[in-house]
């Protein structure tokens, strides 16, 4: 039997239900991704199947299944039905067995689901936009996973009085500070002539990459959080660049601290900086840390004999790297700490310099 199934919880629910309802066995069932469920044939009256109450989901497995419907494995529908009809048929305490593969897999995709939320809700950057002579805010992500509608009640806590919109390719949410609504996606992050995502000026100053800290948003700026989010905000004050000036990248840079980039990491982040560059059209390309300085500047760059080159770029008319924040303030040597202080300062104001220069200013 071939059943379609949109993504999400609801409609997993009410298919998964209808299966269990007629008895049918995993390896039976075709699950196949649409806009919505098939339902005409869930109804046990109408398909001629007997009258047996539909069995009532486990939360812990809904709780786990609520992210796993947003990843982008073709998969997960069969592999939720497959270890759902276990947990109904004798194995109760299949999710505490993390052993078994079927369980791990929807590990794996919860976590990554989780991480790819994270990354949404703290990356994501409102702007402000006219839209019928209102204020409204706007933003475009993309993100690895379907999170739009696990993340809209996050943003609506964190911007509950601003009108804003969120677009991503596959979906989009609209807050109206009444009420929370959900949408098409959107291939390419220009929603319109009434609102326009990301807008301002025809090639951004400065894009970010690397280990950039957390981002929270203050009307129409993004502001660094945590300690090495501050650091960063006095540096580029001091250089004279302004959060305006600035585009923080979208590349999902390595979760770990240390250590050289794996060759396919870094040719995955290469084409995403790639297709970034093509449409930012930045001036300048700034890496903080080691791994953004391989990706930017090859394979062969060692921060510490490389960083606070400016250099031409084929993405950007210059390209610098320097220290990460964090890198900074993880020295616990008071004199180690001061010096990488003053060179990540030193380097920042380069750059803040050469944005002034006749090469940059023609570009």
């Amino acid at each position: 039997m071939r059943v379609s199934v949109a993504p999400e919880l609801s409609s997993f629910r009410e298919v998964a239900r209808g299966l269990l309802v007629r008895g049918m066995p995993p390896d039976r069932v075709e699950f196949e991704q649409g806009q919505e469920s098939w339902t005409e044939w869930m109804d046990p009256l109408l398909s001629g199947g007997g009258a047996r109450a539909a069995p009532a989901l486990p939360a812990d497995f809904l709780s786990l299944a609520e992210k796993v419907v947003c990843h982008r494995d073709a998969e997960r529908f069969a592999l939720l039905y497959r270890v759902l009809w276990r947990l109904t048929h004798g194995e109760r305490r299949l999710l505490e067995k993390d052993a078994d593969r079927d369980v791990q897999r929807l590990r794996r995709m919860e976590r990554a689901v989780r991480r790819d939320l994270r990354e949404l809700v703290i990356r994501v950057r409102f702007r402000r936009a006219a839209s019928d002579g209102e204020a409204r805010h706007v933003a475009w992500y993309r993100p690895e996973h379907r999170v739009v509608r696990l993340a809209a009640p996050f943003l609506v806590g964190r911007f509950p009085s601003l009108h804003w919109s969120l677009f991503t390719p596959d979906a989009s949410a609209h807050w109206d500070r009444a009420r929370l609504s959900f949408g098409a996606g959107l291939a390419f992050p220009e929603p319109g002539p009434a609102v326009s995502p990301d807008a301002g000026p025809a090639r951004q100053r400065v894009l970010l990459l690397g280990d950039v800290p957390g981002t929270r948003e203050e009307g129409d700026a993004a502001c660094f959080v945590g300690p090495s989010g501050r650091l960063l905000e006095l540096v580029l004050s001091r250089a004279g660049l302004r959060t305006s000036d600035l585009r923080v990248s979208r590349a999902r840079w390595p979760g770990r601290r240390s250590g050289a980039l794996t060759w396919p990491e870094a040719r995955a982040l290469r084409e995403e900086l790639s297709s970034e560059a093509a449409q930012v059209r930045p001036r300048l390309l700034l890496a903080l840390g080691s791994a953004a300085g391989q990706v930017l500047l090859g394979p062969g760059f060692r921060l510490d004999v490389g960083r606070g080159r400016l250099v031409p770029s084929e993405w950007a008319p210059g390209a610098l790297a320097t220290f990460a924040p964090w890198d900074v303030l993880r020295r616990q040597d008071p004199r180690e700490r001061a010096e990488a202080r003053i060179h990540f300062e030193a380097d920042v104001r380069a750059a803040a310099q050469w944005l002034k220069s006749p090469e940059a200013l023609g570009s």
